[in-house]
């Protein structure tokens, strides 16, 4: 199988390989343009309108997938750079080695010793244009689905299209897209995290946020195509091995796991309750699980957890006090949600805004105490950061602002992200669940563009609301004023004043 890395399912249950009659039990992972490849063709198969060719729903998955290509150039520009960077041969781990013909040489052979002839300047600067593009396609993707969104707003017909298998064999990809998603979570090995470092792609610099998330090691959950390989023709990728602190090893693989399930929980939950198609649910899930994003960062936790916690938010939008609950929870990991709190409390305005607040300032509340309780550094910086309480960073950028774009720029950015946010407050007048949806994943799609640390990359804080918000229908009806209940009932009048009042005379 042309696949890599092959980690042995023992080394997770022991130290020791268990072997069964000599051979040891393994688990292949697909290399990433083997599944791009599997995942784009299976997504059109299976959520494209052939018989409406040019419908909206079509236009919509091309921009979903739209996506792809600039993830994976900002991809293999990290690892080339990551590869330059320890002076390691780049070589192709898709070609076979083996010693049946001693007269074969292989490619991957020839072309690490053409990389390594070449002067390193050059392999810096192809790293750095492949980021660089890959980072400017990822922004532009972005700016058009924050456009989408908010068009989707004016949107009033909503023919539904169910995707092209039935609910039971979507339910089947979906579960077993799950389950190998989980696997290669258990299996992977974490990576420590790069903070503020220039040119630190795949993984979250410096900037807001919560210093208990930013601690906590990313996971690698699909290696690259690039590493040395062996004489068999299988990576030399080293299998996480047991730490002196069994829990922090432990810790982020249960993160990543339970934030994943819970996104996928939350996703089929919001189709069946609140779309009222169990069908729509799953198919929103899998089109999820299918993307190369949702493969590569599902073991990130600053990516998952916020995606998490705010899909929660919109799936208990019925009780406002969970709804803020967990708003505040997201808010306080990553920053960047609190600036959902105009839209939200506009929803509620008319019921349901003081339970709203009330969850949101308890969440908060927490999480303030836990870092005061965790003695990271200094509690007042930490707190700095947990509210964006500093100034804006201009050096040691990471992303798009690392490999050309000028710092300065992201002020106006800054600004004009402020102004939109604040714009919900009074537009749409009427706000329902499309509304929270649609708004929500354009706010957190045009936040990518002043991200000071990878911004473009961070899609699973707003591509499940996009989905969701595409495979909607009619939702006019869900308002605070008819899903959400009164705090209190009116009160029954008194019996004392129900006999003193006096009876009716019949004419």
């Amino acid at each position: 199988m042309n696949g890599q890395p092959v980690y042995p399912i023992a080394s997770l249950l022991s130290a020791d390989v268990w072997l069964t009659d000599g051979v040891a039990l393994a688990y292949t992972i697909t290399e990433p343009p083997s599944w791009i490849v599997l995942s784009v063709f299976s997504l059109i198969g299976l959520f494209f309108v052939f018989y409406r060719f040019w419908s909206l729903r079509n236009l919509d998955i091309l921009l979903i997938l739209a996506f792809i290509p600039g993830f994976m150039l900002v991809y293999e520009g990290q690892q080339e750079s990551d590869a330059l960077a320890a002076s390691t041969p780049l070589v192709d781990s898709t070609k076979d080695t083996t010693d049946l013909d001693p007269t074969y040489e292989n490619p991957s052979t020839d072309r690490a010793r053409i990389d390594s002839s070449l002067p390193k300047e050059n392999l810096s600067w192809v790293a750095n244009s492949k980021m660089y593009w890959g980072f400017l396609i990822l922004l532009i993707c972005c700016g058009l689905l924050a456009v989408r969104m908010l068009w989707d707003t004016g949107i009033v017909r909503r023919p539904l299209l169910e995707p092209n298998l039935n609910s039971g064999g979507m339910l089947f990809i979906g579960i077993s897209l799950l389950i190998f998603l989980m696997v290669n979570i258990a299996l992977s090995t974490p990576r420590p995290r790069a903070l503020g470092l220039g040119g630190s792609a795949l993984v979250s610099g410096g900037g807001p946020g919560n210093v208990l998330i930013r601690s906590i090691p990313s996971i690698e959950t699909m290696q690259s195509a690039k590493e040395p390989e062996s004489r068999s023709g299988v990576s030399s990728v080293p299998v996480a091995q047991p730490q002196s602190q069994p829990f922090n090893a432990l810790l982020p693989r249960i993160l990543a796991i339970g934030a994943n399930l819970i996104l996928i929980i939350s996703i089929v939950g919001i189709g069946y309750w609140h779309f009222g198609s169990f069908n729509t649910g799953v198919g929103t899930a899998t089109l999820y699980l299918m993307l190369p994003y949702t493969a590569h960062t599902a073991g990130s936790v600053d990516h998952v957890v916020p995606g998490s916690l705010l899909l929660l938010a919109i799936l208990m939008y019925r009780q406002p006090f969970l709804a803020g609950l967990f708003l505040g929870l997201a808010a306080g990991v990553v920053y960047y949600p609190f600036f959902l709190l105009p839209l939200w409390c506009s929803f509620y305005w008319q019921r349901g805004v003081r339970r709203f607040a009330l969850g949101f300032v308890f969440s908060v509340a927490m999480l303030i105490l836990a870092i005061a309780l965790s003695r990271q550094g200094d509690f007042l910086v930490n707190l700095g950061y947990m509210f964006g309480i500093k100034h804006i960073e201009m050096l040691d950028l990471g992303g798009i602002w690392g490999l050309g774009w000028h710092p300065l720029v992201r002020i106006p950015i800054i600004v004009v992200f402020v102004i939109l946010s604040m714009s919900f407050v009074v537009w749409p007048a009427q706000k329902n669940l499309a509304t929270l949806m649609g708004c929500s994943a354009a706010l957190m799609a045009a936040a990518q563009f002043w991200h000071g640390f990878g911004g473009g990359l961070f899609l699973a804080w707003f591509l499940p609301f996009a989905i969701l918000t595409i495979f909607r229908p009619n939702l006019d009806y869900c308002v605070a004023l008819e899903v959400v209940r009164p705090w209190r009932r009116k009160a029954k009048l008194p019996l004392k004043e129900e006999r003193e009042s006096p009876p009716m005379v019949a004419a």
